[in-house]
């Protein structure tokens, strides 16, 4: 396999004849009973040895004849007679399968006795013609066992088309490469692609341009553009457009569902990032599909793919591919190369679409773990979860928060980072509750799990970090359906002042820090930074919340 000046050498398999020779045999004979104007009498008394199917394949046979699956028709050796009481010795069956519309010849009489030069010389011409091997075909469906396809050995079959409606030849592709979001890149596919690993090429076979200024596209498949850091590591596809199909390598495996292709470069366990980036888009991308789709991984991180395989089974009926060990060509019906990422947790305002699918995303979880509340009851005892973190943004006075809370009246649950790490878990303790509760961090990621009208409560550090609250969490948290309340710590709650003089810039001027960049803000406001609640300040927040459920 060579890219480049690609030049695949395409070769017919020559299959068996074996019991396809008794089948098609027999074939005839059920015609002539089922529609004799197909198959006149007098031809099946003066042509047809008397060899029958056994019983259990005869029974077989009926039951595709009237499933519809299958239409069978004779090709006189000259095409233009009209005669069809004597077809001559170069007379072919052909079978074709109604749902794909392929097809098949075979010569009618048994081609070991009956060889002449018209039957060799046809036989090799649909072969030259024949897009794809037998065994090329389709790839078995791993959740279905049920097939359609006709299974032969040792015959000399030939494929001779793959669109009854267009020619190969003539077939046009369509392809869409949007660039214009400054979170992602996308290109949409359709028609005969072929995706070749070893070069990271995905080649769009079709006689007319794609493009009047282009054949040629490239696309690091993961929604995070803007980020430069980010993107260096993520691999680069090179989508390419061939008009001579000559030239294109033949498929290895073909796919009779469309693909998603993507990166999972950064996927790294960050459950805000992780949502964000890849379970939403990946949502967002597959889920029309009921599961009739397969997800096309480079850069692939199995500790992450692993992780989120209780989202992935429900979106995907299909092994996930890992184009970074595979070697074959995959051949698919329709292509998305990269992801939507509309915005934090996947959500972006005012846009009435985005909203309906984020509803969308709601009903998936909640049906996805069997999550039973989709409401808030009021008029109960409400049920606040506070994520307990460890080490940096953590609450000093934990306990003192709790007592106060149930003080007020609320039933305290607590999750801390080991309990987030197992979805099933931490998807019922969250749907359980009214509100989730914490200090700015991927925990509240959790929001997701919460019944509509439920409460987020998000603590916000030190440091000139109320936009950072709002824009990763507080909007998004509108989105899904909830109450939202952020508390601005003031710097007495901050475990800074233990570290840091009181004239420090990070007291006196926060906004001189953020200009020195986003790494100076995640180390000094971020990392370093733990909270010691004023429990008489913040009991006023978790009253009002807890009134607003009476």
């Amino acid at each position: 396999m060579k890219a480049g000046g690609l030049q695949c050498k395409v070769e017919t398999q020559k299959l068996g004849c074996g019991a396809m020779v008794k089948f098609l045999l027999f074939a005839i004979v059920v015609l002539s009973v089922l529609n004799p104007a197909v198959l006149p009498h007098s031809f099946l008394h003066g042509k047809i040895s008397n060899k029958w199917l056994p019983n259990s394949e005869e029974q077989n046979f009926f039951e595709l004849l009237n499933s519809g699956k299958f239409s069978f028709r004779l090709i006189a050796k000259d095409q233009n007679r009209d005669d069809m009481t004597d077809l001559g010795k170069g007379a072919f069956i052909e079978i074709k399968e109604e749902s794909t519309g392929f097809k098949i010849l075979k010569p009618l009489f048994n081609a070991d006795q009956d060889k002449n030069e018209e039957t060799e010389s046809l036989l090799k011409s649909n072969e030259n013609q024949a897009s794809k091997s037998s065994e090329e075909i389709h790839e078995q469906n791993p959740i279905k066992s049920e097939s359609s396809e006709i299974q032969v050995s040792n015959s000399s079959l030939a494929i001779i088309e793959q669109n009854p409606t267009k020619s190969e030849n003539t077939q046009t592709s369509k392809l869409t490469y949007d660039s214009s979001h400054f979170r992602y890149n996308i290109c949409s596919i359709e028609g005969d692609i072929r995706i070749l690993p070893n070069v990271s090429t995905v080649f769009v076979i079709s006689p007319s341009p794609l493009d009047p200024n282009t054949s040629a596209w490239k696309i690091k498949p993961y929604p995070r553009k803007w980020e430069s850091s980010t993107m260096e590591t993520v691999s680069e596809l090179t989508i390419q457009q061939l008009t001579d199909k000559s030239l294109a390598c033949k498929c290895d495996i073909m796919h009779e569902v469309p693909a998603i292709v993507f990166s999972t470069e950064r996927f790294m366990g960050n459950l805000f990032h992780d949502f964000t980036d890849m379970v939403y888009p990946i949502f967002l991308a597959s889920h029309r599909y009921n599961g009739e789709v397969k997800f096309v991984v480079v850069d692939y991180l199995s500790k992450s793919m692993d992780k989120f395989q209780p989202y992935f089974k429900h979106l995907s009926h299909y092994p996930i591919i890992n184009l970074d060990t595979e070697s074959l060509v995959h051949c698919f019906p329709s292509v998305q190369i990269g992801l939507q990422n509309p915005g934090p947790m996947g959500y972006e305002p005012e846009n009435p679409k985005n909203d309906d699918s984020i509803e969308e995303f709601k009903s998936f979880i909640r049906k996805g773990f069997s999550l039973e509340r989709s409401h808030v009851e009021r008029g109960r005892k409400p049920r606040l979860l506070i994520m307990v973190r460890n080490g940096t943004r953590s609450i000093v006075n934990e306990n003192d928060v709790i007592t106060m809370a149930q003080e007020l009246g609320f039933e305290v649950v607590t999750a801390d980072a080991e309990t987030t790490r197992d979805f099933y878990k931490i998807s019922r303790i969250a749907n359980s509750c009214d509100v989730l509760m914490g200090i700015h961090g991927a925990g509240l990621a959790n929001l997701v799990y919460l019944p509509t009208n439920g409460t987020l409560i998000q603590i916000v550090p030190w440091g000139g970090l109320y936009w950072v609250g709002k824009f990763d969490f507080g909007d998004p948290a509108r989105g899904y359906g909830l109450n939202y309340v952020q508390y601005d710590i003031v710097v007495e709650e901050s475990t800074l002042i233990e570290k840091y003089p009181r004239d420090h810039a990070m007291f006196t001027d926060p906004e001189s820090i953020h200009k020195q960049g986003w790494k100076q803000v995640y180390e000094i406001f971020l990392h370093e930074q733990n909270i010691r609640l004023d429990i008489g300040r913040f009991r006023g927040i978790l009253s009002d919340v807890y009134q607003s459920y009476q």
